[in-house]
C-alpha cells in the first residue's frame, strides 16, 4: 500500500523542519562558539599579563595589588563562563544539528528513493524522530537568529514549531485595524 499525497506533503514539512532545525542549531552553535572565543582572549591576556608580572618583580609587595586585580579578573571571567555554560550550549546545538541533518536526508531518501514501499509506520517513526531531537534541546535559540531564519524561510519552508507557532495569522491593514 503506497502513501497519500497528504502523507508525502507531510513527509515533506517534516523534512522543511528537520532543515530549518539544523539551520537554527548552526548557526546557534556558532553563536556560542563566537562568544566563547570572544572571552576566552581576556582570559588568555590576563593569565600572560600576570605571568610576565611575577617574572618581571623581585619585590612581590610592588606587584600584590596588580595581581589581586587580575586575578579577581581571571575568576570573574571564569565564573561567567561557567554560569552561561557556553561550552555546553555550543556541544548540544552542534550534536542536534548533526542528527537533524541526518533526519533530513533519511527523509529526503524516503521521498526519492524508495517512496513506494514508504509505510504509515515509517512516517510515525520520522515524527517521533524529530520530537526526540527538539526534546534533546537543552537550551532556547537565540531570538535574533530565530527571527534572522523565520525572515529567510517564512514562505518557502514548513518552519518548525520553535518559528511558526510565533507567527501572527491575523493580518492588520493600514489602519491598525
Amino acid at each position: 500500500m503506497t502513501i497519500s499525497a497528504e502523507q508525502i506533503k507531510l513527509l515533506e514539512g517534516y523534512r522543511d523542519k528537520a532543515y530549518i532545525t539544523a539551520i537554527l542549531c548552526s548557526q546557534s552553535s556558532e553563536h556560542f562558539s563566537f562568544l566563547k572565543s570572544l572571552i576566552n582572549v581576556p582570559l588568555i591576556l590576563s593569565s600572560s599579563v600576570m605571568t610576565v608580572l611575577n617574572s618581571m618583580s623581585d619585590n612581590t609587595n610592588e606587584m600584590k595589588y596588580a595581581n589581586i586585580i587580575l586575578n579577581c579578573w581571571t575568576s570573574l571571567i571564569l565564573s561567567l563562563v561557567g554560569n552561561f555554560k557556553l561550552t555546553e550550549q555550543m556541544t548540544n546545538f552542534k550534536m542536534v544539528e548533526i542528527k537533524q541533518n541526518k533526519l533530513t536526508h533519511k527523509i529526503e531518501d524516503l521521498l526519492s528513493l524508495d517512496l513506494e514501499s514508504t509505510k504509515i509506520e515509517d512516517i510515525r517513526l520520522i515524527i517521533n524522530e524529530y520530537d526526540v531531537l527538539n526534546e534533546s534541546l537543552d537550551y532556547p535559540f537565540p531570538n535574533f537568529i530565530k527571527n534572522r531564519v523565520k525572515n529567510i524561510y517564512k514562505d518557502k519552508k514548513t518552519l518548525p514549531n520553535t518559528l511558526n507557532c510565533e507567527l501572527s495569522f491575523i493580518k492588520v491593514n493600514e489602519n491598525g485595524a
